[in-house]
């Protein structure tokens, strides 16, 4: 999800995948070493979803350029110990430059409507807003800095999300999404059966991969790791194919 801005230079969304997925990311970069410029091969382990959301991520927060350099502020913070007091505060500087608008909100009284809007306004919409919300509440807990109760309570919703059964909510919480128990029971799409095979020529057997879910509902990091799933099961079976 890319434009244009009035010099020319791409731009991104909000960053919209996990913070945990992120934080997977930047160790990958220690573990293996930081290039000159990123490509999706850079993180050939992730599903390709996931390597293009990692790739918008580092060009929204300054760390690789519209043409995906990398930056000072990703060598710095690649260098920096996983979990350790300076990158959180990396992390925390980063969150200050690149989401002034909303640090600007007064965290520590927002709520949750304030922030989404604010999200929005750097050019996110329905659910990546909602997914980029969690990813700077989840940051901004981890850097440290103070959000306030309706921020931190709940994963933020958007106004439109589905009302609440009421039970246990008092009246100035969010609605609560509730889980549909008698929803019809779906299989991983595939395709010509309700089941996913592949053939695993290594060992002379099969793996099989079948859902008791409704998919329609899948968000979220649950979301995520099926779309992985499947994107890598299709790929396996298509290399065995070509091969």
């Amino acid at each position: 999800m890319e434009s244009d801005n009035q010099n020319g230079a791409k731009t991104t969304v909000p960053v919209y995948l996990s913070f945990k997925t992120f934080q997977s990311a930047v160790q990958s970069l220690r573990t293996h070493g930081l290039p000159n410029t990123l490509d999706r091969t850079a993180f050939g382990s992730r599903s390709g979803a996931e390597q293009t959301q990692i790739l918008s991520a580092f060009r929204f927060l300054g760390l690789t350029d519209d043409k995906e350099r990398t930056q000072e502020s990703l060598r710095v913070l690649v260098k920096a110990a996983e979990n350790s007091v300076e990158e959180k505060q990396i992390i925390a500087a980063l969150l200050q430059t690149r989401y002034a608008n909303a640090i600007a909100l007064n965290l520590e009284a927002a709520t949750p409507a304030q922030l989404e809007k604010v999200i929005g306004d750097y050019g996110a919409g329905g659910a990546t807003r909602d997914r980029a919300v969690r990813f700077f509440v989840k940051a901004a807990e981890y850097a440290g800095i103070k959000l306030s109760s309706r921020l931190t309570a709940r994963k933020p919703r958007s106004a439109s999300a589905p009302a609440s059964n009421g039970e246990g909510q008092g009246s100035d919480q969010p609605p609560r999404r509730t889980r549909r128990r008698n929803a019809t029971p779906a299989t991983l799409p595939s395709v010509g059966g309700q089941i996913k095979t592949v053939s695993l020529p290594q060992v002379g057997g099969t793996l099989t991969v079948s859902g008791t879910f409704n998919y329609f509902d899948l968000e979220g990091d649950e979301r995520e790791l099926v779309l992985g799933i499947i994107d890598q099961l299709k790929a396996f079976e298509k290399k065995n194919k070509d091969e």
